[in-house]
């Protein structure tokens, strides 16, 4: 599956059910340059990304910090996020919990700008 968004695009590459029920998806999510996801969370679902190419700057919890090609960011449920592309990025997204489902995610904001007024620079 293939959808376009505000920030780019993303392709699931991978959807997994476990014996025990948890489920696994794969995204591979292209951000442009300038462009960012909402700052948001999730009830029910953990997140591991990791940065294919470019670079970009994630808020994580109120937290800034810059990532790029090879790093790696652990998201837990409950855990506020956002990330913006400095230079066009590519991430590998793996999500994980008992239910994957796009209505498990409340945005905070969406734009970078409101989004910087609640990180801790």
């Amino acid at each position: 599956m293939y959808e376009e968004r505000r920030w780019g695009h993303y392709r699931i590459i991978d959807h997994l059910v476990s014996e025990s029920g948890d489920e696994v998806l794969t995204k591979r999510i292209a951000i442009r340059s300038g462009c960012n996801l909402s700052y948001q969370y999730h009830l029910r679902r953990s997140e591991i990304w990791t940065i294919i190419s470019g670079e970009g700057e994630l808020v994580q919890d109120g937290e800034l910090r810059r990532v790029g090609a090879g790093d790696v960011v652990r998201i837990l449920p409950g855990s506020c996020h956002s990330i913006r592309a400095v230079t066009q990025l590519e991430i590998i997204e793996v999500q994980s919990g008992p239910e994957l489902i796009e209505e498990d995610i409340i945005r905070l904001h969406m734009e970078w700008e409101a989004i910087m007024q609640v990180s801790r620079l």
